[in-house]
């Protein structure tokens, strides 16, 4: 398996992935637990850099990280077997950042169902946290909270925990994201630590996450008979606070003690957040997700003080594949190991997928392609790159793109040849990114096919689909006109692009509006020979959709592979319908019915964050 180590104390780049280390055995009274995902902590980073050898007795090198969440993939004698397989969260004494782990059952607590695992994990640790100091504060509604270090892992939770309980919750933080999130999670005010002393702020609660100078400033705005909960140690050390000065004023100062649990009750603790999680009523901010081997950046992203949240790190992808044709009901959401991308090959972290005709009739055995094995399904994305292979240049992690895959782009992580993506421009979202490559590259090379010049009249049959549309608005430009079939209740929209509509079915060829000298169909409904009439010649004719036909009758089927990305200046697509990952059947479903507008995509946002 795959590890990350300390190879020496130091900054960041001390972090190295070390592979080919034994799987690890469970002893009497453990699991071995398959890791999907690692929490990331700001002591990690802390330990990394040789603070607390004193204490925690780290010399490198060794393996980081103390909270995961994955599947118990093995027992060891005096576990109970049913354990084996279960999605849970687990707590380990170091050796984290790895691809496996051992845990003490004692530790380890069960994922609800509906909670993602990196829900799971991002709670993992300080989840029981803010559980703890939130019950030790006894908040009551009115109760004037403040939450210093408010746009971190633990900050967050504490605002949505003070907010629920009634309290009137005030939020400090370092920059416009950050206080942003703490808003998003319920804080009445935000504040930066510049202005924390202004004004005549009082407060009965301070849960300080910051420590240091702005702790100490804190402790200044606490009422007399109030509370400070001194836990943030972020820069190394925590608020500097005179405990005679705390009893004169009748300030009660509560140190590391209340995070810091017993097993038997920080299992209690961990229980409660998965519970609460699952309901909805405690949550976090999870700013940055990397692959395990960029362990480093996401420290990197810790020392920087930028990072909105928590930040995780991944040892799985999640995928949406069928192991055998059918419906879409054949279609299942699953996990599988985060792909490594070969030469001249990159890995992209999905943000949104489109759906295209080809997914389905692949699925239903359409295109006679036998399986072998799980197939993934999806050919065109847009995300960001995450992992370069072997000689790839010209592409940075972190780079937005978009473009075409072979397959498996409804997936959180797909891999992709470098060659075949583009950068998407800022003024395109994700989503109207993933709805171009197909679409765009089709039309481009139809259009090209049927030599459609400026004066043409051209049909297209599904003009309001993505193919049809993007082909439209590209003839247009280039000065033919066009006509095309679709559902009356699109007619409106597509007389505004410039497209005169026409409806389906019998008598197609009485409401036209003159002769047709080329047509492109995107149907595949049958029009095909009546096509040939209007045109006089098969060779002005192109499907994309009706190949059989098109062999009766002597008309192209065009259809293509991924390579030279296409060009997608002057195609702009509609998105008739968003849905998260886990309901692609449902997207493929409504793209076979057909009669949408546009395109419909797949966004994996629900499944893992950004």
């Amino acid at each position: 398996m795959n590890v990350v180590e300390v190879t020496k104390f130091g900054g960041p780049e001390v972090l190295e992935i070390v592979q080919g280390v034994p799987d690890p055995v469970a002893g009497p009274g453990q699991v071995v637990v398959g890791v999907s995902v690692v929490d990331v902590m700001s002591i990690d980073a802390q330990l990394r850099t040789g603070w607390g050898r004193e204490w925690f007795g780290h010399e490198p090198p060794f393996v980081p990280g103390t909270g995961v969440a994955g599947h118990v993939l093995s027992v060891g004698e005096e576990v109970d077997p049913a354990w084996t397989g279960r999605r849970v969260a687990a707590f380990v004494p170091d050796g984290g950042y790895a691809e496996q782990v051992v845990a003490a059952v004692a530790t380890i607590v069960e994922v609800p169902a509906e909670l993602p695992l990196w829900q799971a994990a991002a709670l993992t640790q300080v989840g029981p946290a803010a559980l703890s100091l939130t019950d030790a504060a006894a908040l009551r509604p009115g109760t004037r909270v403040l939450v210093t270090g408010a746009g971190g892992g633990l900050g967050l939770p504490l605002v949505r925990l003070a907010q629920a309980a009634g309290a009137h919750v005030t939020a400090a933080a370092h920059g416009p994201a950050k206080r942003a999130a703490a808003a998003s999670m319920g804080a009445a005010e935000t504040i930066g630590y510049a202005d924390l002393t202004a004004g005549d702020r009082r407060f009965d609660v301070v849960f300080d996450g910051a420590g240091g100078q702005v702790g100490a400033d804190a402790f200044e705005l606490v009422d007399p008979g109030g509370v400070l909960f001194a836990y943030g140690v972020p820069g190394g050390a925590p608020a500097l606070i005179d405990p005679a000065e705390a009893a004169r004023r009748s300030v009660r100062l509560v140190g590391m003690e209340q995070v810091q649990f017993a097993p038997d009750e920080l299992r209690s603790l961990a229980e409660r957040t998965m519970r609460e999680a699952a309901a909805g009523t405690l949550a976090t901010v999870v700013g940055l997700t990397l692959p395990l081997e960029r362990a480093a950046d996401a420290h990197a992203a810790l020392a920087a003080r930028e990072l909105v949240g928590k930040a995780l790190l991944l040892v799985t992808a999640q995928a949406v594949r069928y192991r055998a044709h059918g419906g879409p009901e054949v279609l299942a959401l699953e996990e599988i190991p985060l792909p490594q991308p070969g030469p001249g090959q990159v890995r992209v972290a999905v943000r949104a997928a489109g759906v295209n005709g080809l997914d389905w009739k692949l699925r239903a055995g359409g295109m006679g392609t036998a399986i072998d094995g799980p197939q993934g399904t999806g050919i065109e994305l847009a995300g960001t790159i995450d992992a370069l292979g072997p000689g790839v240049t010209g592409w940075r992690l972190g780079q937005p793109v978009f473009g075409q895959v072979a397959s498996g782009a409804a997936a959180t992580h797909a891999i992709a040849e470098a060659g075949a993506l583009i950068a998407k421009p800022d003024d395109l979202t994700y989503e109207e990114a993933a709805a171009l490559p197909v679409a765009a590259g089709t039309a481009r090379r139809t259009l090209r096919e049927l030599g459609v010049e400026a004066g043409h009249r051209l049909l297209i049959h599904a003009v309001a689909g993505g193919v049809g549309l993007a082909a439209a608005q590209l003839a247009i430009a280039g000065g033919a006109e066009v006509v095309g079939t679709a559902s009356e209740r699109h007619h409106d929209f597509l007389r505004g692009l410039g497209i005169h509509p026409v409806t389906y079915g019998e008598g197609l060829a009485e409401r036209l509006p003159g002769p047709v000298d080329r047509v492109l169909d995107a149907s595949g409904r049958g029009e095909l020979a009546l096509s040939v009439e209007l045109t006089g010649d098969p060779a002005k004719v192109v499907t994309i959709a009706d190949p059989m036909s098109a062999a009766e009758l002597g008309v192209r089927f065009s259809t293509g592979t991924p390579g030279t990305p296409p060009s997608v200046e002057g195609v702009r697509l509609p998105i008739a319908e968003v849905f998260p990952l886990e309901r692609t059947a449902d997207a493929q479903r409504l793209s076979q019915e057909g009669h949408f507008r546009g395109k419909i995509v797949v966004n994996t946002e629900a499944s893992l964050p950004r």
